[in-house]
């Protein structure tokens, strides 16, 4: 993985981001009111729910492929050594996280035997997973487990990006919003 020399992450790189985090704190919200959803609405709910999570899923493994080909600033000179090492254990652990959640879902879905259909275009099977349901029971109790450790470094993420604008006063958020077009005038 790149990251000398680069100064700033990509435009591409920018938009995985926001956008994938936008989804995720959409359907992490969300989904504590799924199953207060109207009986009527609740295939539809659960049908977007899913869609998104396979659009989570196939967005990280991009993201994690342009992240390996285009690399990524390295965080200032100024941040001490454990704090590297926290910053990337949280930023991995993401990663694994953002992956591990939309697949334990499909997988979940599989085993109570409820293909996902994607946005109701087309299902999207997880081959070798039979309908099972304990081992759906079980994939329940992962899926919110693997929710609430998502929240937890979702906070820790969060908290550290205002820690380096407000406290540290570096260029360490910054450098993930998108850039502002100067004015011509």
């Amino acid at each position: 993985m790149k990251t000398n020399m680069i100064l700033n992450y990509s435009s591409l790189t920018k938009f995985f981001h926001w956008f994938i985090a936008t989804l995720v704190v959409l359907m992490l919200s969300g989904s504590f009111f799924l199953e207060d959803v109207p009986e009527q609405f609740a295939g539809t709910a659960y049908m977007i729910h899913k869609s998104l999570g396979l659009t989570v899923l196939t967005l990280m493994v991009l993201r994690l492929l342009w992240i390996l080909h285009a690399g990524r600033p390295s965080l200032p000179n100024t941040v001490p050594k454990w704090q590297r090492l926290l910053s990337r254990t949280v930023q991995y652990s993401l990663y694994l996280f953002l992956i591990l959640m939309p697949l334990s879902g499909w997988i979940m879905s599989m085993a109570a035997n409820r293909v996902p259909s994607f946005f109701g275009l087309f299902n999207v099977p997880f081959p070798g997973i039979a309908p099972n349901e304990d081992f759906s029971k079980v994939m329940v109790d992962v899926h919110e487990t693997i929710a609430w450790i998502l929240i937890f470094l979702l906070i820790l993420h969060v908290s550290g990006a205002i820690k380096h604008h407000f406290i540290d006063k570096d260029d360490v958020l910054r450098q993930m919003l998108p850039r502002r077009k100067k004015n011509k005038s």
